[in-house]
C-alpha cells in the first residue's frame, strides 16, 4: 500500500466556502475507485501553509487506471478552483500500510525532514520516503497527537498540525 498526500492552500477567500463543499462531494467519488482503500480531509488551524490536506491509502497503479481517470483524478475534477491554487503538492509515500484514522480530538502532525532527526518524546513519529508525484521532501514524518500536546508542539516551525474535518472513509466499491 502507498500513503498518498494531497497538500493545499486556497488563496481566493471568496471561493473557498464552495471549493470545500465540492470537495466533500468529491471524497467519495474517489473512494468508489478501485483501489482507494482510505481517505481522510484535515485543516490546519494555526495557519502554517499548506493549510489543506488529504490523506489516502492507495493501492499500486490506481493512478493509471481507467476508472480513476474517469472520475475525474488527477485534477481534472478540480480544474475549475485551480487558479485558486496557491499550493498544490502530491506526494506518494511508503513506510506504513495505511494511513492512520484521526479522531476528532487527535491532530496530525506532519514534519518534511531530509534526514529523520525529528522527534518528540511523547509521540511515535512513522517516517516515510516520497516515492512518486512531487517529490516535495525525501522524508515526512507522521504522528498522532492528543490534545493535550498541541501546546507543546506549537512552538516548533518544522512541523504543520493538522485537525480531520472529516471521519476517515473506506472503499465505497
Amino acid at each position: 500500500m502507498t500513503i498518498y498526500m494531497v497538500q493545499q492552500t486556497f488563496s481566493k477567500p471568496e471561493w473557498e466556502a464552495e471549493w470545500n463543499e465540492w470537495y466533500v462531494g468529491n471524497m467519495p467519488v474517489l473512494m468508489r475507485v478501485p483501489g482507494f482503500i482510505t481517505g481522510q480531509r484535515f485543516k490546519s488551524p494555526f495557519g502554517s501553509p499548506p493549510r489543506y490536506m488529504a490523506m489516502y491509502t492507495v493501492e499500486a497503479g490506481v493512478f493509471e487506471s481507467q476508472f480513476y481517470l474517469d472520475s475525474g483524478g488527477g485534477g481534472t475534477n478540480s480544474q475549475r478552483f485551480r487558479p485558486a491554487y496557491q499550493v498544490w503538492i502530491r506526494n506518494l509515500l511508503e513506510g506504513i500500510p495505511k494511513a492512520p484514522a484521526i479522531m476528532d480530538d487527535e491532530s496530525l502532525i506532519v514534519v518534511d525532514d531530509t534526514q529523520k532527526i525529528w522527534s518528540h518524546s511523547e509521540l511515535k513519529i512513522n517516517w516515510l520516503e516520497t516515492t512518486g508525484f512531487h517529490k516535495s521532501t525525501p522524508l515526512r514524518g507522521i504522528a498522532v497527537a492528543q490534545k493535550d500536546q498541541i501546546d507543546s508542539l506549537l512552538k516548533d516551525n518544522r512541523i504543520t498540525i493538522y485537525q480531520p474535518v472529516s471521519k476517515q472513509m473506506g472503499p465505497l466499491y
